[in-house]
């Protein structure tokens, strides 16, 4: 019998807090490292994830295409060249004519320069910061007529041409090669499922990922076009010019939750300046999209997609604040479709419980294997 007794309680509790906190700093380490590398490899994920997104919104419709005889890389041409087309019209007919209001920018500064000028007079506790700000944009508006080195302005854009071509060429390729490819890639995933009910759940979860996407953007697009028209209509009415390039844009902006919408409403603002003689009727303007858009969210999605594809608001603001972070622009639009695939394969790992809901999803047919 020793003289000194022993403690294995405690020493098997101290050894089971050490292996947790080691098992959780290596979690964390991994998550800070892929977080870098996908910020890091931005270039080539980036168009990678659009294209990808594109595709599998695509997806069924080749699918209807595959079995009514076409080849596969035939449709998958097919739908690339659709996404081309859709992308060279909203360039041409949205983003170019922007081009002309991007220019008259010095009259939008004058016009904040008086608008600064008579918050002043309103405010005068204001009145050292108004002073400063009214200076600041005189300068720039006197500058903007000064004539300007046409080298200066080409220059960043020639900077950026082969990386914009190169993102391009990845979008694209994968648009193709994934649609082309699909089955395979699904045959290759199944293959590394060792049990049935493995590959009946992953082959589940390709199923409702690709169906998932081309309901629910074919949804909103469908709903964007109309809110693209009822924007247009409103600018019409107001009397602004090349109401339809407002509407485009609207309806192209609202893909992007939040941030989409807001940025409308300050370009629809700050035309408005330029275009009206008034601050009110700009004032106006930007109301009556701000009320078209609050229709839109809070009545009309909900109505059409709200009880099919059911995404929790906040977790929508947490993941496009993130996705904007790590890739900018590309990571807003991103989102929900991060959000939507999240969803549907935590929904596949926990039978039976929707997320971010208290309530059972409607049953899905066995996917055929």
């Amino acid at each position: 019998m020793s003289a000194f007794p022993e403690m294995p309680a405690r020493d098997s509790r101290a050894a089971q807090v050490l292996s947790f906190a080691a098992r959780l700093s290596v979690i964390g380490l991994f998550i800070i490292v892929l977080i870098t590398g996908l910020k890091s490899a931005y270039f080539v994920l980036a168009p990678i994830c659009l294209g990808v997104t594109a595709a599998l919104v695509l997806g069924p419709v080749a699918t209807r295409l595959e079995r009514g005889g076409m080849p596969a890389p035939l449709s998958a041409g097919l739908m690339t060249v659709l996404v081309l087309i859709g992308l060279a019209a909203f360039v041409s007919g949205i983003v170019l004519p922007i081009n002309d209001w991007i220019d008259r920018s010095p009259d939008i500064w004058q016009r904040l320069e008086r608008l600064s000028w008579s918050l002043q007079a309103r405010w005068r506790e204001i009145e050292s910061a108004a002073v400063d700000i009214s200076q600041a944009m005189g300068a720039d508006a006197q500058s903007g007529g000064q004539a300007i080195d046409p080298l200066s302005s080409i220059l960043p854009a020639l900077r950026l041409a082969p990386a914009l071509v190169g993102q391009f060429v990845i979008f694209f390729g994968t648009v193709y090669f994934f649609i082309a490819t699909r089955h395979q890639i699904r045959d290759f995933v199944l293959s590394f499922c060792l049990s049935r009910r493995a590959r009946w759940r992953v082959a589940r979860i390709f199923r409702d990922i690709e169906a998932g996407f081309s309901h629910y953007f074919g949804t909103i697009a469908a709903i964007n076009v109309v809110f693209g028209c009822a924007v247009g209509l409103l600018a019409w009415s107001f009397g602004m010019p090349t109401p339809y390039v407002w509407g485009g844009l609207a309806a192209g902006l609202n893909f992007v939750p939040y941030i989409g919408p807001a940025l409308m409403a300050a370009i629809l603002f700050s035309i408005g300046l330029v275009v009206f003689d008034n601050i009110e009727t700009a004032v106006f303007l930007t109301a009556g999209f701000v009320m078209l858009n609050l229709l839109e969210g809070q009545f009309v999605t909900p109505s059409v997609v709200g009880r099919t594809l059911l995404l929790n608001p906040f977790l929508v603001f947490c993941t496009l604040t993130f996705c904007l972070w790590l890739w900018g622009a590309p990571g807003a639009f991103l989102s929900v479709p991060f959000l939507l695939s999240g969803k549907v394969v935590l929904y596949h790992l926990r039978p039976g419980r929707a997320v971010g809901r208290g309530r059972r999803l409607a049953p899905h047919r066995p996917a055929k294997l």
